[in-house]
Formats: C-alpha cells, structure tokens, sequence
C-alpha cells in the first residue's frame, strides 16, 4: 500500500463514521411506534430506580474488597514489623509466623526453653533493643504529659486574695 491509498482508506472510514452519526442522531426516532416508545419508557424508568439498589450493593462489595486488602496488608506490616526489604513466605500467604516472648528477669539461663535457643550474645542484643524501646515509650509519655500540663496552666486564672479572678 502506498501512501495515498492510507489517506483514502482513512477519510473513508471517517466519512463513514460521520454518515452513521448524522443518520442515527437525527433518524433515530423514524420508525418508532407506541410499543416501542413504552419499551423505552420502561427500560429508562427501571433504570433510574434500580440503579441506586445496585451502587449500594456495589458499596458493599467495595468495601468488602477494601477490608479484605486492609487485613491482608495490617498482616503483612505485622510480620515484617515495617521493614518492607524482608518479604517471608508467611507474609506473603498472610500468616503471622512465630511469636518469642521474653522473659523480664536478667536470670534467664535458668528459665526452661521454650523452643527458641537463643545464644548469650542474642539475648544480650534482644535486651538492649527492648530496653531502648521502652526508654523511647517512656519519653514520649513524659514529652506528652508536659504538653499537657502547658495546655492546663494557660487555661488556669491566677488567682490574687481579695479580687474576683474572672
């Protein structure tokens, strides 16, 4: 095909297009008669009220789909604990995996096992790690606590002996 042959078959679709649009924008309602007028009437009328039922039913599924994708992600943010680089196998399947407790005592050597071995060194760094954590916690408190007593002693009035406060 050359060039010109391109360009001819191109406007003649759009020709085509166009005659369609033309016949069925302003012949569209030629042949109508009151059957199919009342057809119409109907489909357009059953329309508009049965399509508030189905958006709410589409809603309902929506919001389905969403808490099931909100549970699927709160579960695999729980088992890779926020590091995203770390994709197990049970976070993909949306399993928890294993849970280790820790025991408070510094004594733990003569705890019972409880499935874990954990060499002196592990424990040593787990102890750390929970201890910062806490500290971090416990500042935080006191951080927002003393914001809190900021907010209550501008709200308070001071009060003078022999003058109304207000």
């Amino acid at each position: 095909m050359q060039a010109n042959d391109i360009f001819e078959a191109i406007v003649a679709q759009l020709y085509h297009w166009g005659n369609n649009f033309h016949r069925n924008l302003f012949h569209m309602f030629d042949d109508m008669n009151t059957t199919r007028y009342l057809r119409l009437i109907a489909c357009v009328g059953a329309y508009l009220l049965l399509r508030p039922y189905f958006v709410k039913i589409g809603e309902k599924i929506q919001a389905k789909e969403h808490e099931k994708q909100s549970a699927a992600k709160d579960a695999y943010e729980a088992s890779t604990k926020g590091d995203k680089k770390k994709i197990t196998p049970n976070a993909l399947r949306g399993a928890g995996g294993k849970t280790v407790t820790f025991a408070d005592s510094d004594e733990e050597d003569s705890a019972e096992p409880t499935g874990v071995q954990w060499g002196k060194k592990a424990r040593q760094r787990q102890r750390k790690v929970v201890s910062k954590l806490l500290e971090k916690h416990e500042e935080k408190l006191r951080e927002d606590d003393e914001e809190e007593d900021k907010d209550i002693m501008e709200l308070l009035v001071d009060y003078e002996p022999g003058q109304d406060g207000w």
